[in-house]
């Protein structure tokens, strides 16, 4: 039993059945059993692009064979092959099936891999006319089917955005194939970085927004590699590092990063301010402030304070304290799908009010931290509009000493039509090739 295929089953029934979070299992797994980096990355491609590409998935084995009270285990077995033979051109459609049977067996299925082989060998003899009924969706019910969203959510996005944008994002959630990392500067060049990619293998190539910033493909577990271990880079996306560079934090400054973990954007944020000043970062659990602790360490930075704070509970001590707050507030995150495929199974309706509240709570109580004259930034990961502009506007309608803060200078070229409106942009995956964020900058001016 090839043991990459088993390990990426083994991911698939986690998320699927137990409903744990494909990046988590993903490194658990990764670190557990410390594959060879072409096989990391070829299990993230497997688990990955089943889960992105489940519903359709799910919709072919449907009418190929009758799917209810199939095993879970099986059931994932036939995802995993399925997705091999209808979007893998370098895997062989026999190598698919033949490996989905001795999974079948080795998991202790032996009587059923019969039903497996016929089911996975009949999708292969019909692949070409399966893929071709993908038609070109043209209205929100068919583009909730062909790329497996709430219609709810589609209908949303279309209203606001329209046919084309929301066609767009969506096809961006089938994924990318690199990651994006930031070069420390603290501690070496992007140029020297790349260099040392070349040498252990890894292709990359610098992002066309930012210096700091390089694409990489290849790179397996990233988290077993030595450049990263000794704090040389940090896996931050362009839109998360525009973010930083937006707060424009100076040296000397206060600058509170509050939902701050895992640091990525404290730990940047030290470096742009030549670790001069302080930097407090809040997280509300524990086990996620020691993640803070422990890329702060990696990192190098020595002007981190860390400290367990619910960013919705007033702290008096703080109150007209900072230069400038970032509120990176928790959010649906719809604007990485295409890096956490498995967020769209957990797409509740019911819940977003409550995640509407909790944005709006934290954004109340941090504002008081801004001192006068001080900068509030509000992002999230997010392409909703009430997760993002419509809570901006309401803020600034009732609390008016905050004001718009321009930014458009220090946006890289190529995205000036992300702008929405003085000192809010949105970015989109779908048209900037990036993670979609939303970003809001303010200034107290009482």
């Amino acid at each position: 039993m090839d043991k990459v295929r088993k390990t990426a089953l083994i991911i698939l029934k986690q998320v699927n059945e137990d409903g744990k979070y494909a990046n988590i299992c993903l490194k658990e797994n990764l670190d557990r059993f410390r594959f060879e980096d072409r096989d990391a990355a070829f299990i993230t491609q497997l688990v990955y692009g089943a889960l992105e590409n489940q519903v359709f998935v799910d919709d072919v084995l449907g009418k190929f064979a009758r799917m209810r009270g199939v095993n879970p285990w099986v059931k994932n077995i036939l995802r995993l092959g399925c997705y091999q033979i209808l979007y893998l051109d370098r895997v062989p459609d026999s190598a698919a099936c033949n490996e989905s049977v001795k999974l079948c067996t080795g998991f202790g299925f032996k009587p059923l891999k019969g039903f497996v082989n016929g089911l996975l060998r009949n999708i292969s003899r019909n692949k070409e006319r399966i893929m071709s009924s993908k038609q070109t969706p043209t209205d929100t019910k068919s583009l909730a089917s062909l790329y497996g969203f709430p219609l709810w959510l589609v209908e949303l996005w279309v209203e606001e955005y329209g046919i084309q944008l929301s066609k767009d994002i969506m096809k961006s959630t089938q994924g990318t194939n690199y990651t994006t990392v930031r070069v420390n500067g603290i501690k070496m060049t992007s140029d020297e970085l790349v260099m040392a990619f070349q040498q252990q293998g890894i292709n990359s190539k610098k992002s066309p927004y930012f210096d700091n910033a390089l694409r990489v493909r290849g790179i397996g577990n990233i988290q077993a590699n030595p450049l990263y271990k000794n704090g040389m880079f940090t896996v931050q996306g362009e839109s998360s590092i525009l973010v930083c560079k937006i707060l424009e934090p100076k040296p000397e400054e206060r600058i509170l990063d509050t939902c701050s973990a895992p640091g990525g954007k404290a730990i940047y944020i030290s470096e742009l301010m030549d670790m001069r000043g302080k930097v407090f970062a809040h997280d509300i659990h524990d086990h996620r402030v020691d993640l803070i602790n422990k890329n702060i360490e990696r990192m190098g930075m020595k002007n981190i304070e860390t400290q367990v704070q619910d960013a919705t509970i007033f702290n008096p001590r703080m109150e007209d304290s900072m230069d400038r707050v970032l509120i990176d507030a928790p959010c649906s995150g719809w604007g990485v799908l295409h890096k956490k495929p498995d967020i769209r199974m957990r797409i509740e309706e019911e819940s977003m009010e409550s995640l509407y509240q909790l944005q709006w709570n934290i954004l109340y109580n941090c504002r008081r931290y801004v001192k006068p004259g001080g900068i509030l930034v509000y992002s999230t990961c997010t392409i909703n509009p009430w997760e993002n502009h419509k809570v901006i506007e309401r803020f600034v309608r009732e609390y008016p000493e905050f004001v718009m803060e321009d930014f458009s200078r220090d946006l890289p070229q190529n995205i000036g039509d992300a702008i929405i409106g003085e000192g809010m942009i949105q970015l989109f995956p779908g048209r900037h090739g990036v993670d979609g964020f939303f970003i809001a900058k303010m200034r107290r001016t009482v």
